[in-house]
């Protein structure tokens, strides 16, 4: 993905993908030595549902493809990684197959919508009427975030997924 970046001519997205693999793959290698803080970060569940509502309103509010749209999304990013890299010691580990079943479910997903969005970006630039004709994810979801209610429920949903990928709405 980092190359079809580069190749389309999103070098920043390029770079972005390339240096999130390299760590992936990094710390696959290294048997997970990579290690961003010695202690994991637990912040209040309050705390963090105030950041990310703060953050959420700034997103709905935000120009669409603005600089405080990116340092927002960019915040977020970086949140995560540091926050999802090494789970909180006292959360319960998953049986190995629960692990399995999942690391294959995301493989597979992360997959299939790469494909999705590398084949509508070839067909649309290949192909007369293109864009029209294979959309990427994206341009399926414009016409649905133009407006602030739309907008307002994506930002939403997007968030919630995030903390239940997190397992933030766990209990201990």
């Amino acid at each position: 993905m980092a190359g079809f970046q580069t190749w389309r001519g999103a070098y920043v997205d390029g770079i972005l993908f390339f240096a999130l693999v390299a760590m992936l793959v990094l710390d696959r290698l290294t048997g997970g030595q990579i290690v961003i803080f010695k202690k994991p970060i637990v912040a209040p569940k309050a705390i963090t549902i105030g950041i990310t509502g703060v953050l959420g309103v700034v997103l709905v509010l935000a120009p669409r493809h603005s600089w405080i749209d990116l340092a927002v999304f960019i915040a977020i990013g970086v949140t995560v990684l540091i926050v999802a890299w090494e789970p909180a010691p006292e959360r319960v580990k998953r049986p190995r197959k629960a692990l399995h079943r999942s690391m294959w479910f995301w493989s597979m997903a992360a997959v299939v919508l790469c494909l999705w969005e590398a084949t509508a970006f070839v067909l649309s630039v290949t192909v007369p009427n293109g864009n029209e004709n294979f959309p990427t994810i994206s341009v399926l979801l414009d016409p649905f975030v133009e407006n602030q209610w739309g907008r307002l429920v994506f930002v939403g949903l997007w968030l919630a997924a995030g903390y239940g990928l997190l397992r933030f709405w766990r209990k201990s």
